[in-house]
This record gives structure tokens, sequence and C-alpha cells, in this order.
């Protein structure tokens, strides 16, 4: 009689990881532009003022070590946890808004929450659980969030023109609660050694079971920690070129909407759009995985920096079907590539000891552009009337970061 085939527990910690960046990342990252305009017919903010609350989100990632030194102390399950809860009450709070501060103050408590449940998190836990096909486990639970951008964005948009956007804070909030809190709490476990197995679904042999480590030779270097890996050059030129693309990054994701709008689309079919551009991005997310596992993370790096730097060509020049569609294909591919690359290049040059709080320090720093696009960007549509100046000088910095990745070279451990 033959054994029924039962697949390695880690996909299913892969699955859980691609609905949990499904749901919160596709509802914290990509329903803002669907909120921009409502917004400003509310209350009249301008764009600047409306822009500094994703700002304010992500500066919550200067406190990214912090996160991961939880995530290596008490576990991924735990810190996720606790994250679903705070985003997702406090997002439903925002359906309260009556002010700016209180818009700000809930933003801020949002991204305290979706730090806690996203990238540091979720994708620590994936790379405990895979070593062989790593990058493709890790391409596949990101395309959770390229997904999520392509059903939440026009989801929101709908929801807003039916219920107001006040009720379609309320009922994204709750739906982050009901959903993560009962399947994180079921299935996610923090390491494959708590179910008695190892990475990849290997077996213990007999000299495991004696307590005999069997040796990692998927890990290249082994022994950094966050306060070594700030002591080496190419810890900061990762610092200096992921800064400067996600700068450009964010500023689309939080102004595509309003931009489209400008054009004389209407919010739900310019929310379609961007939407669009996020659902192609779940093809930029596998394949990412699957080149890693074969081309030096590097040289993927550099090929999906060039392709943001198209994409935000084809946006400056958007007026045209064709340029339309150009756009979606090119920055799409490319904004799913990054997400996946950060951590695979983590582990690539730091290795996996201290994954967490190497990725959050990596997060601390860059995301001091992440915070600062869509505001700058905002600041410069309200003087200029135009996202052009805006646009082009984040194409030119994906450029020079380009260049940078490509001076990247292993650290040496003696260097700690």
């Amino acid at each position: 009689m033959t054994r029924a085939f039962r697949p390695f527990y880690g996909w299913w910690i892969v699955t859980v990881s691609a609905i949990t960046l499904l749901l919160a990342g596709g509802i914290g990252y990509y329903t803002f532009g669907a909120f921009f305009t409502p917004l400003t017919n509310e209350f009249e903010w301008n764009r600047a003022q409306i822009s500094l609350s994703m700002s304010i989100m992500g500066l919550i990632g200067l406190a990214g070590p912090l996160f991961g030194m939880w995530v290596d102390r008490f576990g991924a399950r735990r810190t996720m946890i606790l994250g679903a809860l705070i985003m997702g009450l406090s997002f439903a709070c925002l359906g309260f808004t009556f002010s700016l501060q209180y818009f700000y103050a809930a933003y801020f408590v949002v991204a305290v929450g979706q730090m806690a449940i996203l990238h540091i998190p979720v994708l620590t836990l994936v790379s405990q659980w895979f070593e062989r096909r790593r990058g493709l486990a890790m391409g596949v639970s990101v395309a959770g969030l390229g997904l999520g951008g392509m059903i939440m964005l026009p989801l929101s948009a709908y929801l807003i023109s039916l219920l107001g956007w006040q009720w379609t804070y309320r009922i994204l909030g709750i739906a982050i609660c009901l959903v993560l809190l009962p399947l994180i709490t079921l299935v996610v476990r923090n390491s494959p050694r708590d179910m008695g197995m190892l990475p990849d679904g290997e077996k213990y042999t007999d000299r495991d079971a004696q307590g005999i480590a069997r040796p990692d030779r998927s890990i290249r270097i082994q022994g950094w920690t966050l306060s070594g890996a700030l002591r080496t050059s190419t810890f900061w030129i990762l610092v200096a070129a992921f800064t400067m693309v996600f700068t450009g990054t964010s500023s689309v994701i939080a102004h595509a909407v309003p931009f489209f709008v400008g054009q004389g689309f209407s919010n739900q079919l310019a929310s379609t759009i961007v939407g669009s551009t996020v659902g192609v991005s779940i093809l930029g997310r596998i394949s990412t995985g699957y080149l890693s596992d074969r081309v030096p993370v590097k040289y993927v790096v550099a090929l999906f920096f060039v392709l943001q730097a198209g994409g935000l060509l084809t946006l400056i020049s958007s007026g045209t079907q064709t340029s339309i569609a150009a756009f979606i294909a090119i920055f799409g591919s490319a904004m799913g590539g990054l997400f996946v690359l950060e951590p695979l290049v983590i582990r690539e040059y730091f290795g996996l000891d201290s994954f967490a709080s190497i990725y959050g320090g990596l997060w601390a720093f860059e995301t001091l552009g992440w915070g600062a696009g869509p505001y700058v960007t905002g600041y410069i549509f309200d003087k200029t009337g135009s996202y052009n100046t805006a646009f082009i000088a984040f194409l030119i910095a994906t450029l020079l970061a380009t260049v940078l990745i490509m001076l990247v070279r292993r650290p040496r451990l003696s260097a700690v």
C-alpha cells in the first residue's frame, strides 16, 4: 500500500506568508492612492499634507533593527500575531478620521503593526524553512503582495464609491484581524525544527538525533551580526542603492492614482491601472526568485533597477494607450522584483545568523528614502502643478543606484 503524498510543510508556510502579504500588504501599501481624492474632497487637504501620512509610515522603518531583534528573539509567529492585531484595529480607526492630526496618528500606529507583520518576519520565516529553493519560496511568498495590490486597490475604490471612504477603512481593517489572526495562530511555526524537520523537508539522520549538526551548504558566510555588517562597505552600498531606488518606488505607489486622475481618468479607472501594474509585479516577484537561484544576485538587482528606470520613463511620457501599457508591464515587473531582492541580497552577503536584525538595519536606513519620496513628490506637485520634475529626479537616482550595485563585493568576516 503506497503512502499518501504529503507536501513539505514549508509550502504551507509560504501559502500563509503570501496571504499575509496579500491582505496586510495589499491594504497597507497599495490602497493609499484610492483614498487620495476622497480625502482631498472631504477635508480640502493638499497633496503634500496627505502624502506626509505615507512618509510617517515609511519612517517607522527606522525601528527596523528593533523589529528584527524581536523576530530573532521571540520568533516570527508571535510578532506577526501582534502585528495583525495592531494593524487591523488601527486601520479600521482611520474610518473615524476628523482631523489631519488624527489621520497622522492613526497611520503611525498602522505602520507599527505593518512592520510587525510584513517583510521582516515573513521573509525571515521563509528563510528558515528553505535552503535550496529559498529564492523561489521567497518569490512565491512576495507574489502575495502583488496580488494584494491588484485586488485591494480596485476593490477599495469600488467600496469607496459604494459605501464611502469611512466604511471602507473600517471594513478593510476588520478583515485583517478576522482573516490573519486565526490563520497565523493555527498554521505558522517559526522553524522546521519545531516540527522535527529540517529545511526543505529533509529528515533527521541518526547523526542528527545524536546532536551533531548538519552543515548548511547553502550559506557561504556565517557569523555576521548587525554591528559587524554596519562596519562593512558592502552594507552601506546596499543602503545607498536601495534607498535611491525605493524613493521612486514609494512615490509612484502613493501618487500614481492622482497622477492618472489628473490626466482625465476616473478614480476607479486610475485605481484599476495602478492595480494592474501591481498585478504584473507578481511575475516580477516569482521570476526574480527563480533567477536569483541561478544567477549572482547583484546582476539580478541591476536588471530590475534598470527596469524601474524604464518604467519611470514611460510614466513621464504617458498619455497614450501604448505608453500606459508599457508602464504597467515595465514598472510592475520592476516593483515586484525589488521586494524579493532585498532579503536575498542580505542572505547572500551576510548569511542567516542574524538575518532579521541585518534586514531590519537595511530597512532602517532606506526607509528615509521610502518615507521622504511621497512627501517630496506631493510638495513638488503643489508648487509646480506637475509630477514630471520629481519623476525625472527619481529616474536619475535609479540609474545611479544601478552603477552602485555593481560595485558590491562580498565582505570578509574577519572585518568584524
